[in-house]
C-alpha cells in the first residue's frame, strides 16, 4: 500500500495504562495494527453494540503471545512505524469520509479519535480494553481502540498479514464509527441483527478501498489481502467443522467477502444496504 505521500495524524497512546496524545508521525513508540473487523461488545475490550467482536472471537481461540516490547520489529516493521501507520490510515480515512458521509446522510462528520495501547485501558462506556483482545470502537466516547500486540495475533493465530489487511480491519472498525453516527450501532441486537451490522461495516471499508485504489495506493496483492483477510475471520471459518449458523455474529467467509467486494465494486456507501 503506498502512503508515503499521507502524514499520519495524531493519535493518542495510552502506554502502561496512561494516556497522553502524541504525533502520530513522530517517534513515539509502539502501535498500530490493523484489525480487522470487528468491534468488542460489553465490557473489557469491546462496543456497547450487542454485536459479538473479533476480539471475542480471539478469545475464543488460543490466548497467548506477548506484548511486543518498545522497539522491536514485528514481522519487519517497527512498532514505531506501526503507530505511523495507524496515523496514516486515520488521515486516509478522515479525508474519505469527510466527502462520502455528508453525500450519503447530508450531515457533516464527526471524526472519531484513535487510540492505541500496551495495557489495561478506561473507555468511555465499554468497560476495561485488555491488550491481546483486538482492535474495537467504543460508541460511547466514539473511539477507535487498536491494542500493541494484535498485529502479531493476526499472522500467528489467523494466519493472514500485509499493510493492507490491516487497512481493511482499521476501515471495518471506522465503518462502525459511521453506523454510530446514523444510529444503527448499539442496544440489543440479535445475531442475524449484528451479522448485518458487521457485513454493512465490511462493505464500508470496501467503499473506502475502491478509493484507495482510484488514488493509486493499491499495490500488486493488495486486494488479495483484504479478501484472505475478510475470508479469514468468517464465522464458519473461526468455528470450524460443525458451524452453527445460527450462533452467527459477523457472517461467514463467503458474506464478508461478498460485502466488502460490493463495497469495493460500487464505489458507493450507499450501496452497502444489508438491513442493518
Amino acid at each position: 500500500m503506498r502512503l508515503d505521500d499521507v502524514e499520519a495524524s495524531d493519535i493518542e497512546v495510552r502506554k502502561g495504562g496512561a494516556g497522553k496524545v502524541a504525533a502520530g508521525g513522530g517517534g513515539i513508540v509502539a502501535i498500530i495494527v490493523a484489525v480487522l473487523f470487528a468491534l468488542s461488545s460489553g465490557g473489557g475490550g469491546g462496543s456497547s453494540t450487542g454485536s459479538d467482536p473479533l476480539g471475542q472471537i480471539l478469545s475464543q481461540m488460543q490466548g497467548g503471545g506477548t506484548v511486543t516490547a518498545e522497539g522491536e520489529t514485528v514481522d519487519g516493521t517497527t512498532l514505531a512505524g506501526q503507530q505511523k501507520f495507524t496515523g496514516q490510515m486515520m488521515t486516509l480515512l478522515d479525508d474519505y469520509w469527510a466527502d462520502a458521509y455528508p453525500a450519503m446522510t447530508g450531515d457533516s462528520l464527526v471524526d472519531p479519535t484513535f487510540v492505541v495501547f500496551d495495557g489495561p485501558t478506561s473507555t468511555g462506556g465499554c468497560g476495561v480494553a485488555q491488550p491481546q483482545a483486538g482492535p474495537f470502537y467504543c460508541p460511547g466516547d466514539q473511539k477507535i481502540y487498536v491494542d500493541l500486540g494484535f498485529y502479531q495475533q493476526l499472522e500467528q493465530q489467523l494466519g493472514f498479514g500485509g499493510d493492507f489487511a490491516m487497512a481493511y480491519v482499521i476501515a471495518h472498525e471506522y465503518g462502525h464509527h459511521i453506523q454510530n453516527l446514523q444510529g444503527t450501532l448499539g442496544g440489543s441486537q440479535s445475531n442475524e441483527q449484528s451479522v448485518r451490522v458487521e457485513l454493512q461495516a465490511d462493505c464500508y471499508a470496501g467503499a473506502w478501498a475502491s478509493q484507495a485504489k482510484a488514488d493509486g495506493r493499491l499495490e500488486a496483492g493488495d486486494f488479495d489481502e483484504a479478501i484472505t483477510a475478510a475470508e479469514a475471520v468468517g464465522d464458519d471459518a473461526i468455528q470450524g467443522a460443525g458451524a452453527d449458523r445460527d450462533t452467527f455474529t459477523h457472517g461467514s467467509s463467503a458474506e464478508r467477502e461478498r460485502w466488502f467486494r460490493q463495497g469495493f465494486d460500487s464505489a458507493d456507501p450507499a450501496t452497502c444496504t444489508t438491513g442493518a
